[in-house]
């Protein structure tokens, strides 16, 4: 498998010469390198997902002006919304298979060099997941801790 970096500096390859999606395992490998994108299912669709929460409406358009470049240039295009002016969602999988393959996270990897203007308010994945861990060493520090009154 390819690294991040190596996974950046790869191309797409067109969707018309794509005949299978990667299988469950290969998908997990790559999901790896990408830490920030998560799997779903849409439609019986696997699909990957990451989520922004940007600064304001116009760095959302901003930020889907610079994957469309991106987009463009690779010839693999990703779905994207934004929702209540501010929160951005980037969902790409291969249609013609109906799956995913490497350009999906080749295409992911470069959307990752990108650097949107975020909210102070965004919450990555990795950060969320620091949160949780720290709140749980707190909540068994705290346990033994507590005096009634």
């Amino acid at each position: 498998m390819e690294s991040k970096k190596e996974l950046a500096s790869l191309k797409c390859e067109a969707c018309s010469g794509i005949k299978k999606a990667l299988s469950l395992e290969e998908v997990e490998k790559l999901l790896l390198q990408l830490p920030e994108w998560e799997l779903v299912k849409a439609d019986k669709i696997p699909r990957i997902q990451r989520k922004y929460r940007m600064k304001n409406f116009m760095a959302g358009i901003d930020f889907f002006g610079e994957i469309a470049k991106i987009a463009e240039k690779e010839g693999h295009h990703p779905d994207l919304h934004l929702e209540a002016y501010q929160f951005v969602s980037i969902c790409i999988y291969t249609h013609s298979v109906k799956g995913l393959t490497e350009s999906d996270f080749i295409l992911a990897a470069k959307i990752d060099k990108v650097e949107p203007k975020l909210s102070k308010y965004h919450k990555s994945k990795s950060n969320l997941q620091e949160v949780k861990k720290t709140a749980k060493k707190d909540k068994v520090k705290d346990s033994g801790d507590s005096a009634t009154p």
